[in-house]
């Protein structure tokens, strides 16, 4: 039995994972003269390439680079300092944002200068006692004292070390936190401050909420949830209002569907890479340009046989079943795969060339 049927049935029919394969042979036969109805009670009209059209359109987002954006928070209890940034101020990265009273990473500075000290002391003594040992000049005990003296100093500076650097303090930075008793805070990004929440002499805790947060910009990274496959020669673009198109490259897909709206997420680049803002919130189109078996026909020229989509192909003064793929959308018009020329003439409306009485309403 042959019947019109709606283009959200056709798009589920005809997409899935191997949505670039060609299209399957044309049917046979059309009906005979004398069940079809007269050609004249429909128009016919020409399959059109689909320039500028989409195959689909999906909401899409900028993902946060890595190291695109940062918040500063206390890695110890301390007080408010010194503020050297505000909002709407570009860092540089390395750059100090906060500087504040830690007492326990002030001790631990100067605990690794004082183990630093000691360590160089005890590795020259047992420098000269090794050469005097060497010469029968030195007792094994001295030596050996000045070993263990050298190991304990090791050990004491690396655990000063350890505390440090969980403030984010290096080593060499030691001798002038222990000096001015005050830590800085640094941006580990470049980018723009956005908020600054501390004031002079507040007292903060350990896990309190950040002092700084800084918003970078890093290659992009896009996501897009998509309601179905599409060809892998299609072409991607980012939409993003009042910018030009971006091109993009698809990254990946996710294996599975969202059981909850039926999408597939996927992931895509700018071509060549560029940097965008993170959030930024636009449209990825999937459109069909350069995909020379695509055209589009109207929605009510698709007829459905069993699990076969076809268009009518007029052929003289009748006409043939060419089966196609329906692929995309777009108002009234519908986006198909298969051996279709422009120079061919198909029937706008499909129902006023099926046999009297054969989906009548569908």
């Amino acid at each position: 039995m042959s019947r019109p049927v709606s283009l959200a049935v056709l798009l589920l029919l005809g997409t899935g994972p191997g949505c670039s394969a060609p299209a399957p042979a044309p049917a046979p036969t059309p009906p005979p003269a004398a069940t079809a109805r007269s050609s004249a009670r429909t128009a016919w009209v020409h399959p059109r390439a689909p320039h500028g059209l989409p195959l689909t359109e999906a909401p899409a987002h900028v993902l946060p680079h890595p190291e695109g954006a940062a918040a500063l928070g206390l890695p110890f209890r301390g007080n408010v300092a010194r503020i050297a940034v505000r909002p709407g101020q570009r860092v540089r990265k390395g750059e100090v944002l906060v500087e504040l009273l830690m007492p326990e990473v002030v001790r631990a500075a100067g605990d690794y200068e004082a183990a630093t000290l000691r360590r160089e002391a005890w590795q020259r003594r047992a420098t000269q006692l090794e050469a005097l040992q060497a010469q029968g000049m030195a007792r094994v005990f001295e030596l050996t004292e000045a070993q263990a003296q050298l190991a304990e100093a090791r050990a004491q500076q690396q655990s000063a070390r350890a505390l440090l650097k969980a403030a984010g303090v290096e080593g060499a930075e030691a001798a002038g936190v222990a000096q001015r008793g005050t830590v800085p805070l640094r941006s580990p990004v470049e980018g723009l401050v956005t908020a600054v929440d501390a004031v002079l002499g507040e007292s903060r805790e350990t896990g309190s909420a950040p002092l700084v947060r800084i918003s970078g910009e890093g290659p992009a990274r896009i996501e897009a949830r998509l309601s179905r496959a599409f060809p892998a020669e299609a072409s991607l673009e980012f939409l993003v209002p009042g910018q030009a198109p971006l091109p993009v490259r698809l990254v990946d897909r996710a294996p599975s569907v969202d059981g909850r709206d039926g999408t597939t997420a996927a992931w895509f680049e700018p071509e060549p890479a560029r940097a965008l803002p993170s959030g930024l919130q636009g449209t990825v189109r999937v459109g069909a340009d350069g995909l020379p078996r695509v055209k589009v026909v109207p929605a009510r020229a698709l007829v459905l046989e069993g699990d076969v989509v076809s268009v009518l192909v007029r052929e003289g003064e009748g006409y043939r079943r060419e089966r196609v793929r329906v692929l995309g959308q777009s108002g009234a018009d519908a986006l198909v795969d298969g051996a279709l020329a422009e120079t061919d003439e198909v029937a706008a409306d499909a129902a006023r060339l099926l046999p009297a009485g054969v989906g009548e309403g569908s």
